[in-house]
């Protein structure tokens, strides 16, 4: 019985062993990860070991940070209008997380998936209609993260070197928006007034650093604005801070800076569009000429 138990042990061993020597090689982790993964660019646009190590040994998620749109790391969409951007710009459209998604529709006609870079679009073509001189953000957050080689939870890192660049262009910006839509559910997101259908809006404030109060209440003020044009359309402002979230949010940046998630992954782009109008009309009220 004794010899059969050591037998056993040391076969145990004799695997353990060799399986840790396969762990070592990195060839076989990118076969591990290969299989796990049907898109190859996410392996190939983080490296292996950042991805085990900042993923998933040792280290609580940060729901904030984490990717929760398609299977690619960000789906970009180029600028359909780029002649609306104008001089001396007042307001700075951005997304932190170019990739997130709206699934409600597609536009395949026109070989787009719909994302929060839409979103911004269409609220900077309302806010230049309404006489307030907006420019979007439409370089690849992905580039500054390769560039950088940083992985996908320094995003926010990567859109504050961005906005602080457009900012150094042009020192005429006072606001600065970060749209992002919500993982919830449909029903959680969307709002009917009038035969209308609406993506309802949270606004998120980080309070882990000083001054956020201003950018507080600035949220509230909008979010009390958007209620009373369609009820129940803002669901609220959101505070967050400590241990497990970003708490920021760029929002040190400028007590102008806020973040607005439009909707929620199963919105449609025209539940989207018409918020976007809404939200357009209510910065233009607050704002002013």
């Amino acid at each position: 019985m004794i010899f059969f138990v050591l037998l056993i042990t040391l076969s145990f061993a004799m695997c353990l062993s060799y399986f840790s020597h396969l762990f070592q090689k990195e060839e076989f982790l990118n076969f591990m990860l290969s299989s796990m993964f049907k898109n190859e660019k996410m392996i190939s646009e983080v490296s292996v070991f950042d991805y085990l190590l900042d993923y998933t040994i040792g280290k609580s998620v940060v729901t904030d940070e984490v990717y929760n749109g398609a299977e690619s790391l960000q789906e970009y969409i180029p600028d359909p209008t780029p002649e609306e951007n104008k001089e001396n710009p007042r307001i700075y459209l951005y997304n932190t997380h170019q990739g997130e998604e709206y699934t409600g529709d597609t536009l395949s006609e026109h070989d787009i998936v719909p994302t929060v870079m839409l979103a911004g679009y269409r609220l900077r073509e309302e806010l230049n209609k309404m006489g307030l001189n907006t420019i979007m953000e439409t370089n690849q957050i992905s580039e500054v993260l390769r560039i950088n080689s940083w992985n996908y939870a320094s995003s926010y890192q990567a859109s504050k070197l961005l906005m602080s660049d457009a900012y150094e262009k042009n020192p005429t910006l006072e606001y600065f928006i970060d749209l992002h839509r919500d993982a919830i559910s449909y029903e959680s997101s969307v709002v009917t007034y009038e035969d209308k259908s609406y993506a309802k809006v949270l606004f998120v404030i980080g309070t882990d650093h000083e001054g956020y109060q201003e950018n507080l209440a600035l949220a509230s003020k909008i979010h009390e604005k958007l209620n009373a044009l369609v009820p129940n359309i803002s669901r609220g402002v959101m505070t967050k801070g400590g241990n497990g979230v970003n708490g920021i949010y760029n929002q040190d940046f400028s007590s102008k800076t806020l973040l607005f998630e439009i909707g929620g992954q199963y919105n449609k782009i025209s539940e989207v569009n018409n918020t976007v109008i809404l939200l357009a009309q209510v910065l233009k009220e607050i704002i002013g000429d």
